[in-house]
């Protein structure tokens, strides 16, 4: 029979407030801010008030209550998270009158004068004898009340001010971690375009379920100071459900919001403690893209890619927040087949996107420094011979890479190869490898020092 805790006598009754509207927003590293407004049925003077409908991931530090019509005044607020569990209670019951029940139906009662985690030590009523009992061998300890400073639930203890008698407006504003938001990306890719639905997961593991509230998502890196959640905290297990946006599909409205981009929801959303939910962000995208091959001369392999730059002439135009993008394609059965995926970083407009979807099993390449110089004592020169090879039915262009530091260039190239540097001094060559073919590519950087 499983061990049984009883507590003889009523817990502390906490006010609810009389109603309750929640704003939610969410940034992308485990940070959220929570913003309530109640009202709370007070009485004129100062008063006891314990609040918890918070979450169980509260930075207590950044609480923030306000009286929306100045006529409360809160003169202290605790956080209280010890919270009441067998070991806890039984720890501060020490010299108190406690009755045990063993599993031979013993009755032992007298005050508890120790326990250790695997036995009681019970200084017997009557007969004054210290009576060891084995935690193992008991089925249920009785005793006669909850400790006054333990709470069940993580609880804001509100010392207030009143002004007058009667319901009273607060606003509730705190940072809590336990709620989170990522973007996938699901893509169909046909060799000309991406057709992409994008969909924001948020997971709710903060010990608060919210329902009906206004909902933010901030995508950006928003700057904080580095602390560990206690072992508290730490001790909430993920537990996931899943749960699809209902029937009639909310949107999320986009705007620049100081340095990051905001994503209001047109319409309220619920969430339950240890909940994983689904929303769409945009309805689909059709992106004009490009499949590319591409070979970093230090590389292991010719790398599959698509590349698209995020305008509205591509079909897309939008702020991305940072999330993975999967790929699919649609096989000649009429069936999608996962080809790959990639995470990309938030990506505003204007800028190029790149998904790596794998290395290509037909393409081989590989590269050698042919020599290397000193020229001077201030120049030095290099050569790289870089050889692709195409063993597929079909022709193919890879892109050669070569990243040069900021004092080198390019003096020579064999073989007329056409080639490009951008601003970042990073040479591209544009190669075309006929099918099963072999391609060899022979270039000398110098160095200036």
């Amino acid at each position: 029979m499983p061990q049984v805790l009883i507590i003889l006598i009523s817990l502390l009754m906490l006010a609810s407030p009389a109603f309750a509207e929640d704003w939610i927003t969410i940034y992308n590293d485990n940070l959220s801010l929570v913003r309530s407004n109640f009202e709370l049925d007070l009485k004129q003077g100062r008063q006891e008030y314990n609040y918890d409908d918070i979450t169980s991931r509260i930075s207590s530090e950044s609480v923030i209550v306000k009286s929306l019509n100045g006529g409360v005044q809160v003169a202290e607020q605790n956080y209280e998270y010890d919270l009441a569990g067998k070991h806890q209670i039984i720890a501060k019951y020490i010299d108190r009158e406690v009755e045990l029940l063993t599993k031979d139906a013993s009755r032992v009662r007298g005050t508890l004068k120790f326990y250790d985690g695997s036995s009681y030590g019970v200084l017997e009523s009557g007969s004054r004898k210290l009576l060891v009992v084995s935690d193992s061998e008991t089925q249920m300890i009785q005793l006669a009340e909850l400790p006054s400073n333990f709470y069940t639930k993580p609880t804001l203890h509100w010392s207030l001010i009143s002004a007058k008698s009667g319901k009273q407006p607060i606003q509730l504003s705190y940072l809590t971690g336990g709620l989170s938001w990522n973007v996938t990306y699901n893509s169909v890719w046909d060799e000309k375009k991406l057709a992409m639905d994008s969909w924001v997961t948020i997971q709710n593991t903060s010990g608060r379920a919210f329902n009906d509230v206004n909902l933010k998502l901030i995508a950006g890196d928003v700057n904080k100071v580095r602390e560990e959640f206690s072992g508290y905290n730490r001790k909430y297990a993920m537990e996931m459900e899943a749960d699809l946006a209902a029937a009639e599909a909310p949107s999320f409205e986009e705007k620049a919001f100081h340095d990051f981009h905001m994503y209001t929801l047109d319409q309220k959303a619920s969430f339950a403690n240890n909940q994983t939910k689904q929303l769409q962000l945009y309805p689909t995208l059709n992106v004009t893209a490009s499949g590319v091959y591409e070979y970093p001369i230090f590389g292991n392999a010719v790398k599959s890619m698509i590349k698209f730059k995020n305008t509205e002439a591509n079909g897309i135009g939008k702020p991305l927040p940072k999330g993975v993008i999967k790929v699919y394609k649609q096989d000649s059965d009429g069936n999608l087949e996962f080809i790959g995926e990639d995470r990309i970083s938030h990506t505003s407009k204007n800028e190029e996107v790149s998904i790596t979807t794998g290395t290509a099993f037909d393409l081989v390449a590989s590269t050698m420094v042919k020599d290397q110089r000193q020229v001077s004592k201030f120049v030095s020169e290099r050569s790289f011979q870089v050889t692709l090879r195409n063993n597929s039915d079909s022709d193919k262009q890879i892109n050669v890479i070569h990243q040069m530091g900021g004092n080198s260039r390019i003096t020579e190239v064999k073989n007329g190869h056409k080639y490009s540097v951008d601003t970042n001094n990073k040479a591209t060559f544009e190669l075309n490898v006929k099918k099963d073919q072999q391609l060899i590519l022979t270039f000398t950087e110098r160095t200036e020092y």
